[in-house]
């Protein structure tokens, strides 16, 4: 899975706060280190797009107004009140702990992951171009949990 470094998904998020709930639709495309990612509703109308090229991060949120920085994590906050990993996202989505302690469940997949301010929940799988992908992820983390259900996984060629 470390080999894989340009793929798409699709997937419903729901969003659970202390102080409000909601849920969206994303479409992620991962390009090596560098991503586009669309937030939109689940009309389609949008709520955010977030772009990484090298260590620039810019998001256009949805009057079409830009914010650049180089912590996306501390864009979506300020932006949105959302607390989200958006720097390990790609490599827990794809079923990668990296650095951080997990758990295996029989199958040999990822069953949980635990770093220092998130824990993920790995429910289910999906066959992926013959490879075992994650298809339900719940995220929890400080005053947030983020409920990931995949559609559709791509692998791009580089």
């Amino acid at each position: 899975l470390n080999s894989i470094t340009h793929w798409s998904i699709s997937c419903k998020l729901a969003i659970l706060t202390e102080e409000k709930k909601g849920s969206a639709r994303i479409r992620w495309q991962q390009h090596g280190d560098d991503f586009d990612l669309n937030l939109s509703s689940v009309i389609g109308t949008r709520i955010m797009e977030m772009h990484r090229n090298g260590a620039q991060v810019t998001i256009v949120d949805d009057k079409g107004r830009e914010y650049r920085g180089t912590r996306p994590e501390e864009l979506v906050y300020r932006l949105t009140g959302w607390q989200m990993p958006v720097e390990q996202l790609p490599i827990w989505i794809k079923g990668l702990p990296g650095n951080s302690e997990y758990d295996i469940n029989t199958d040999g997949q990822l069953k949980s992951i635990k770093s220092e301010n998130w824990e993920m929940a790995y429910q289910s799988y999906q066959d992926v171009s013959g490879w075992r992908m994650p298809e339900k992820i719940t995220f929890t983390g400080p005053k947030t949990e983020l409920r990931l259900v995949i559609n559709e996984w791509e692998f791009v060629a580089p």
